[in-house]
């Protein structure tokens, strides 16, 4: 067995019946030319009786028959004396296909068709039971009734029809998925190597009609599983929930630079790869929150000197993650109950942020990002409490007065590069070095603009009180006219397509942040500057929640329509 087939057997046999195998093996039956009439989601928490999937498709001899496959898998992968006879076992599933019909007469000939039962699991029939096995199947079937899809058989299908066909088909996908699993949990990993995979695949689709077009997202959702189920090996998921960010957001531009967002089994492909997504995050968050939400649960009693600043860092990056996947699970399951979801997940997010002093510390000049994630998804007016308000209103104040804290004792802002180097100097010598910026901010310039919508003169004025007149003042803009900047945002770092507008400048022979400071003549400027927010069809399509990952992962701002809308002219 050559080193692919020892990487397909070995993830194949991780599977869980309850969900990955349930989800790749009808990916699988459809690339092999079956036709799926239902499968195991479909039919969830009702009796399938032995039904795990139900298909059409031809035999190795070409005779098409209905196929009724019965999935084994994680603790039943193999077929053993134990799970053989016990209730809803191997043996009870079996009889239970063979004796109940399946009937469907919106299929021309369906119901006439011959039938073929199979029985797949990820594992082997053991020894001491494969004589009462045989025994059985020849009592029951005649021959070609019957078909048994151990570990081996799927080894060999899977390599024929997805990874050696397409996955691993080059030498140059083969090299990098093995050195993507074997570096998955190296430290400080930036996982180029899985970058480079991933864009690999999409190179290969020359025509988004053709079969290959089927077969890249297939590619893609089992790349995310195999990253996922070696993160979990590894008992560390970070690598899997990064993979999974850039997958993405790659998939998602690659489908707006082909213009194919309009095309709804397109995009009903790409939410596949959201629900795979999401039990990433879901398996991280159920893993870490229970923590992170007691009492400094972000804080590393171990970090020892170096907490001074991986703490805030360590705060802000659980944030983005941690807003994004509340919008990830808005978005792939859709409620009713939506809001009632919403302000439970608002409750946890207080809870977590009143527990943890690092979320009201900003090191970086682009914690603004995360902070106005922050500041978006709990002032979504559909269900906005007084408690939200007030609960924004004290976070504000909070992380206002630890900036002004830091100016005092220390002459520090946040460093507008957001390059921990400097940082890690100035806290360790108390001296700030000279590739140490913090001469300009858009944070700061930020914070400006959020007291207008709180309309709090206090915060206001405490803000101005403590930051340098010399001190450039800036928000981020784009110009839509110039780019496309919907498919910009999905790419990369916008580093030449922003550009700033320094607030603080004369206007009117009035010098608005400086000496002659006043909060109604500054709100009357940004009043000016407010307009409608820009149209995406990313969130037309119900899909916002990913362009809020790309603003956070490609560390872009996120543009100042997003928060100006919500001041108000009185």
């Amino acid at each position: 067995m050559n080193s692919n087939s020892i990487i397909v057997r070995e993830y194949l046999a991780s599977l869980k019946e309850d969900s990955e195998l349930d989800y790749l093996f009808p990916i699988l039956l459809n690339l092999m030319g079956f036709r799926i009439i239902q499968t195991a989601k479909e039919s969830k928490g009702q009796s399938q009786y032995g039904k795990d999937i139900i298909a059409v498709g031809k035999d190795e001899n070409g005779i098409k028959h209905k196929w009724y496959f019965e999935l084994k898998g994680y603790s039943d992968k193999n077929i053993t004396q134990s799970n053989y006879s016990k209730a809803d076992g191997i043996r009870e599933s079996i009889i239970e296909a063979k004796d109940t019909f399946f009937r469907d007469s919106t299929i021309p000939g369906f119901n006439e068709l011959p039938t073929k039962i199979v029985v797949v699991h990820n594992g082997v029939l053991k020894t001491n039971i494969r004589d009462t096995f045989e025994g059985f199947i020849s009592r029951e079937f005649k021959e070609g009734e019957f078909e048994r899809w151990d570990i081996y058989h799927l080894t060999n299908i899977f390599s024929k029809y997805l990874f050696n066909e397409y996955l691993l088909s080059d030498d140059a996908s083969n090299r990098l998925l093995k050195k993507t699993l074997a570096f998955l949990d190296s430290p400080d990993n930036e996982y180029s190597e899985f970058k480079e995979l991933v864009t690999i695949q999409f190179n290969k689709v020359e025509n988004v009609k053709s079969r290959a077009f089927k077969k890249l997202f297939a590619t893609l959702n089992l790349l995310n599983s195999i990253v996922f189920h070696y993160s979990k090996e590894n008992n560390y998921l970070v690598p899997a929930k990064e993979c999974s960010k850039f997958l993405i957001l790659k998939t998602w531009h690659w489908i707006l630079v082909n213009n194919l967002q309009d095309k709804k089994p397109v995009v009903k492909e790409f939410k596949k790869l959201l629900a795979s997504q999401f039990e990433i995050f879901d398996k991280y968050f159920q893993k870490t929150f229970s923590i992170a939400k007691i009492e400094n649960g972000l804080f590393s009693e171990y970090g020892t000197f170096y907490e001074k600043i991986g703490y805030p860092l360590r705060c802000f990056e659980y944030l983005d993650d941690l807003i994004y996947y509340c919008r990830l699970r808005n978005t792939v399951f859709e409620s009713k109950k939506t809001e009632r979801l919403k302000n439970k997940q608002k409750d946890l997010i207080i809870e977590l942020i009143d527990n943890n002093s690092g979320f009201n510390r900003p090191i970086f000049d682009n914690h603004s990002i995360p902070i106005i994630q922050l500041f978006i998804f709990f002032s979504d007016k559909k269900c906005l409490r007084q408690k939200d308000v007030e609960f924004l209103a004290g976070y504000f104040q909070s992380t206002i007065s630890n900036l002004r804290i830091e100016k005092i004792r220390h002459d520090r802002q946040p460093e507008l590069h957001n390059r921990i180097d400097p940082i890690i100097e100035f806290v360790a010598t108390g001296v700030k070095p000279e590739d140490y910026c913090d001469t300009s901010s858009i944070l700061l310039a930020i914070l400006l603009e959020i007291t207008l919508i709180f309309n709090s003169k206090d915060l206001f004025n405490e803000i101005l009180s403590f930051i340098d007149e010399s001190l450039s003042l800036q928000i981020v803009s784009i110009d839509f006219t110039k780019y496309n900047v919907e498919q910009l945002l999905f790419e990369k770092h916008l580093r030449s397509e922003y550009f700033v507008d320094c607030i603080e400048r004369v206007q009117d022979g009035l010098k608005l942040l400086k000496n002659e400071a006043d909060f109604s003549e500054f709100k009357k400027l940004v009043l000016e500057k407010k307009e409608l927010p820009n149209s995406y069809e990313t969130d037309t399509l119900g899909l916002s929640c990913i362009r809020y990952l790309a603003h956070s992962y490609f560390k872009n701002e996120i543009l100042p329509e997003e928060w100006r809308e919500l001041i108000e002219e009185k």
